[in-house]
Protein backbone atom coordinates (compact mmCIF):
# COMPACT_ATOMS: atom_id res chain seq x y z
CA UNK A 1 0.00 0.00 0.00
CA UNK A 2 2.71 2.76 0.98
CA UNK A 3 4.67 1.34 -2.51
CA UNK A 4 1.55 2.62 -4.40
CA UNK A 5 1.31 5.68 -2.51
CA UNK A 6 4.92 6.75 -3.33
CA UNK A 7 4.35 5.76 -6.96
CA UNK A 8 1.05 7.65 -7.40
CA UNK A 9 2.76 10.58 -5.61
CA UNK A 10 5.91 10.37 -7.18
CA UNK A 11 3.87 10.32 -10.73
CA UNK A 12 1.41 13.43 -9.46
CA UNK A 13 4.78 15.30 -8.07
CA UNK A 14 5.68 17.00 -11.51
CA UNK A 15 1.98 18.13 -12.25
CA UNK A 16 1.87 19.38 -9.09
CA UNK A 17 5.04 21.73 -9.09
CA UNK A 18 3.55 22.28 -12.96
CA UNK A 19 0.19 23.58 -11.62
CA UNK A 20 0.40 24.58 -8.41
CA UNK A 21 0.52 28.31 -8.74
CA UNK A 22 -2.20 28.08 -11.16
CA UNK A 23 -4.74 26.29 -8.82
CA UNK A 24 -3.93 28.56 -5.74
CA UNK A 25 -4.90 31.99 -7.86
CA UNK A 26 -8.39 30.59 -9.40
CA UNK A 27 -10.16 32.45 -6.58
CA UNK A 28 -7.92 35.41 -7.05
CA UNK A 29 -8.54 35.67 -11.02
CA UNK A 30 -12.56 34.75 -10.57
CA UNK A 31 -13.18 37.63 -8.08
CA UNK A 32 -10.69 39.96 -9.64
CA UNK A 33 -13.00 39.46 -13.45
CA UNK A 34 -16.59 39.52 -11.30
CA UNK A 35 -15.66 42.74 -9.34
CA UNK A 36 -14.60 44.53 -12.69
CA UNK A 37 -17.58 43.31 -14.84
CA UNK A 38 -20.05 44.58 -11.72
CA UNK A 39 -17.96 47.68 -11.69
CA UNK A 40 -18.26 48.20 -15.61
CA UNK A 41 -21.86 46.92 -16.03
CA UNK A 42 -23.60 48.17 -13.04
CA UNK A 43 -21.98 50.39 -10.54
CA UNK A 44 -18.30 51.84 -11.55
CA UNK A 45 -17.26 52.36 -7.36
CA UNK A 46 -17.36 48.87 -7.14
CA UNK A 47 -13.97 49.25 -8.73
CA UNK A 48 -12.59 50.58 -5.24
CA UNK A 49 -15.44 49.85 -2.89
CA UNK A 50 -15.16 45.64 -2.78
CA UNK A 51 -15.41 43.27 0.33
CA UNK A 52 -12.84 41.17 -0.67
CA UNK A 53 -12.15 37.33 1.28
CA UNK A 54 -10.04 38.44 4.32
CA UNK A 55 -7.33 35.74 2.89
CA UNK A 56 -7.24 37.81 -0.35
CA UNK A 57 -7.67 40.96 0.69
CA UNK A 58 -3.65 41.38 1.28
CA UNK A 59 -3.52 39.67 -1.86
CA UNK A 60 -5.57 42.65 -4.00
CA UNK A 61 -3.61 45.53 -1.25
CA UNK A 62 -0.14 44.60 -2.73
CA UNK A 63 -0.84 44.01 -6.63
CA UNK A 64 -3.11 47.66 -6.50
CA UNK A 65 -0.73 49.73 -4.60
CA UNK A 66 2.28 48.22 -6.97
CA UNK A 67 0.45 48.73 -10.02
CA UNK A 68 -0.41 52.14 -8.71
CA UNK A 69 2.86 53.07 -8.45
CA UNK A 70 3.98 52.17 -11.52
CA UNK A 71 1.46 54.30 -13.25
CA UNK A 72 2.57 57.31 -11.71
CA UNK A 73 6.39 56.92 -12.43
CA UNK A 74 4.98 56.10 -16.08
CA UNK A 75 3.58 59.82 -16.01
CA UNK A 76 6.61 61.23 -14.96
CA UNK A 77 9.27 58.68 -17.54
CA UNK A 78 6.91 59.57 -19.94
CA UNK A 79 6.60 63.79 -18.94
CA UNK A 80 10.64 64.21 -20.18
CA UNK A 81 9.31 63.63 -23.76
CA UNK A 82 7.41 66.88 -23.55
CA UNK A 83 4.23 65.81 -24.77
CA UNK A 84 1.05 66.42 -22.80
CA UNK A 85 -0.83 63.30 -24.64
CA UNK A 86 1.99 61.02 -23.98
CA UNK A 87 2.57 62.12 -20.42
CA UNK A 88 -1.48 61.23 -19.53
CA UNK A 89 -0.93 58.07 -21.41
CA UNK A 90 2.35 57.12 -19.94
CA UNK A 91 0.79 55.99 -16.59
CA UNK A 92 -1.31 53.39 -18.30
CA UNK A 93 1.19 53.02 -21.15
CA UNK A 94 3.61 51.43 -18.25
CA UNK A 95 1.59 50.11 -16.15
CA UNK A 96 0.56 47.69 -18.81
CA UNK A 97 4.13 47.20 -19.98
CA UNK A 98 6.51 46.87 -17.61
CA UNK A 99 4.54 43.26 -16.58
CA UNK A 100 4.06 41.97 -20.01
CA UNK A 101 8.30 42.52 -19.72
CA UNK A 102 8.18 40.46 -16.43
CA UNK A 103 6.59 37.87 -18.90
CA UNK A 104 8.91 38.03 -21.17
CA UNK A 105 11.86 38.00 -19.15
CA UNK A 106 10.54 34.17 -17.54
CA UNK A 107 9.03 32.72 -20.55
CA UNK A 108 12.23 33.13 -22.32
CA UNK A 109 14.49 32.01 -19.27
CA UNK A 110 11.95 29.40 -18.30
CA UNK A 111 10.53 30.48 -14.93
CA UNK A 112 7.45 29.29 -15.12
CA UNK A 113 6.36 31.45 -11.89
CA UNK A 114 7.80 34.43 -12.67
CA UNK A 115 6.49 34.41 -16.85
CA UNK A 116 3.16 33.46 -14.36
CA UNK A 117 3.79 36.43 -12.42
CA UNK A 118 3.98 38.89 -15.31
CA UNK A 119 0.75 37.60 -16.78
CA UNK A 120 -1.16 38.13 -13.74
CA UNK A 121 -0.13 41.97 -12.84
CA UNK A 122 -0.59 42.27 -16.61
CA UNK A 123 -4.07 41.21 -16.94
CA UNK A 124 -4.81 43.30 -13.54
CA UNK A 125 -3.36 46.35 -15.03
CA UNK A 126 -5.38 45.84 -18.08
CA UNK A 127 -8.87 45.62 -16.07
CA UNK A 128 -8.31 48.10 -13.47
CA UNK A 129 -7.23 50.27 -16.26
CA UNK A 130 -10.41 49.50 -17.89
CA UNK A 131 -12.26 50.69 -14.52
CA UNK A 132 -10.51 54.02 -15.25
CA UNK A 133 -11.89 53.73 -19.17
CA UNK A 134 -15.51 53.46 -17.63
CA UNK A 135 -14.99 55.86 -15.19
CA UNK A 136 -14.44 58.77 -17.71
CA UNK A 137 -17.66 60.72 -18.43
CA UNK A 138 -19.26 60.77 -14.48
CA UNK A 139 -15.73 60.82 -13.21
CA UNK A 140 -16.67 59.15 -9.53
CA UNK A 141 -13.45 57.43 -8.88
CA UNK A 142 -10.86 59.13 -6.83
CA UNK A 143 -7.96 60.31 -7.79
CA UNK A 144 -4.48 60.19 -5.89
CA UNK A 145 -3.64 62.97 -4.03
CA UNK A 146 -7.20 64.68 -3.90
CA UNK A 147 -6.63 65.66 -7.30
CA UNK A 148 -9.61 67.64 -9.35
CA UNK A 149 -11.77 65.43 -11.57
CA UNK A 150 -10.62 67.76 -14.51
CA UNK A 151 -6.90 65.87 -13.67
CA UNK A 152 -8.69 62.14 -14.84
CA UNK A 153 -6.55 60.53 -17.33
CA UNK A 154 -9.04 58.68 -19.26
CA UNK A 155 -11.51 62.06 -19.76
CA UNK A 156 -8.26 63.69 -20.99
CA UNK A 157 -7.30 61.25 -23.47
CA UNK A 158 -10.68 60.81 -24.91
CA UNK A 159 -11.36 64.35 -24.75
CA UNK A 160 -8.18 65.21 -26.90
CA UNK A 161 -9.04 62.08 -29.34
CA UNK A 162 -13.02 63.73 -29.51
CA UNK A 163 -13.76 59.63 -28.40
CA UNK A 164 -15.33 60.41 -25.26
CA UNK A 165 -19.19 59.18 -25.71
CA UNK A 166 -17.19 56.04 -26.89
CA UNK A 167 -15.63 55.55 -23.60
CA UNK A 168 -17.42 52.18 -22.69
CA UNK A 169 -16.20 50.53 -26.02
CA UNK A 170 -12.86 51.14 -25.03
CA UNK A 171 -13.52 50.08 -21.22
CA UNK A 172 -15.12 46.70 -22.41
CA UNK A 173 -12.08 46.08 -24.83
CA UNK A 174 -9.42 46.56 -21.77
CA UNK A 175 -11.86 44.56 -19.94
CA UNK A 176 -11.86 42.02 -22.14
CA UNK A 177 -8.06 41.75 -23.34
CA UNK A 178 -7.28 42.00 -19.31
CA UNK A 179 -9.65 38.74 -19.04
CA UNK A 180 -7.93 36.70 -21.92
CA UNK A 181 -4.79 37.24 -20.16
CA UNK A 182 -5.67 36.25 -17.12
CA UNK A 183 -7.05 33.08 -18.90
CA UNK A 184 -3.54 32.62 -20.43
CA UNK A 185 -1.78 32.85 -17.13
CA UNK A 186 -4.24 30.41 -15.86
CA UNK A 187 -3.27 27.52 -18.60
CA UNK A 188 0.37 28.75 -18.49
CA UNK A 189 1.85 25.93 -18.05
CA UNK A 190 0.42 23.93 -21.57
CA UNK A 191 1.40 27.12 -23.44
CA UNK A 192 5.04 27.90 -21.85
CA UNK A 193 8.37 27.73 -24.05
CA UNK A 194 9.88 23.96 -23.67
CA UNK A 195 13.15 24.07 -22.65
CA UNK A 196 15.82 21.53 -23.81
CA UNK A 197 18.89 20.30 -22.10
CA UNK A 198 22.12 20.82 -24.54
CA UNK A 199 25.18 18.16 -24.22
CA UNK A 200 28.40 18.81 -25.19
CA UNK A 201 30.16 15.71 -26.86
CA UNK A 202 33.42 15.45 -27.54
CA UNK A 203 34.51 13.06 -30.17
CA UNK A 204 38.06 11.98 -30.72
CA UNK A 205 39.11 11.68 -33.82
Amino acid sequence: MNIDLEHYFDKSLPHIKKWWFSVVCIPFCWILADQFWMALKWEISFAWMYSYPFYLSPFFFFIDNFLLIIHEAGHTFFGFFGNRFLTILGGTLLEVTLPFIIFLFGWWNHRRVTAQVGLLLTAFAWIESAAYAADALERKMPLIGNLPKSSHDFYNLFMMNGVLNDHMTYAWAMYWIGVVTLLLFLLYPLLEREKYDYTDIEIDV
